[in-house]
Parts: structure tokens; sequence; C-alpha cells
């Protein structure tokens, strides 16, 4: 629930990126991550002394990947040379992937 939460508040901060790049899927590929974050940042939550920069720094970096991870398919698209039908057919193939 709370990666659904953080995906609708970037969206209602205009960083769309998810709509395109699943977040979800990067942060499965660095689960390991992911939660050894989750639990150092949580770490003395109990007596307000935690310290959630760990995990921002984490879902920071997720987001700057998805947004390579745009990137780079944009830049693919546009250097193929391919028709707007084509370029859609690419991406939903990738997307599947």
């Amino acid at each position: 629930m709370s990666r659904l939460l953080t995906l609708l508040l970037l969206y209602q901060n205009m960083y769309i990126v998810g709509k395109y790049i699943s977040i979800e899927m990067l942060i499965e590929k660095s689960k390991d991550s992911y939660y050894e974050t989750l639990q150092m940042s949580s770490a003395g939550w109990h007596d307000y002394t935690n310290d959630y920069k760990p995990f921002l720094k984490y879902y920071l970096g997720v987001d700057l990947a998805a947004y390579r991870e745009f990137s780079s398919r944009v830049e693919t698209l546009r250097s193929q040379g391919l028709t707007k039908s084509e370029r859609v057919k690419h991406v939903f193939i990738q997307s599947c992937l």
C-alpha cells in the first residue's frame, strides 16, 4: 500500500515516469536493498531516533533509474527511425519483458 501511495504522490507532483516505467519492477529487482534500507530507516522509530535518509536515498535512486530507463527507451526509438505504430509496438513489447 505504501508503494502505491508513494507513486500517487509522485504523480501529484508531476513525476510521471511511473506511468511508463514500472517503479514496482525496479524495487522488485533490488528488493534486498529495499528491505535493508527500510529496516535501517525504521531502527529507533519507537523512540523517535530513526533516520529516514537511507530509505530516501534508496527511493531517489529508484526514481533516477526509472528516468534513465525511460530516457534510454526514448533515445532508442528516436534513433531507429520507426513509424509511430512501430514505436508503440516496440514500447509495448519492452514493457512486457
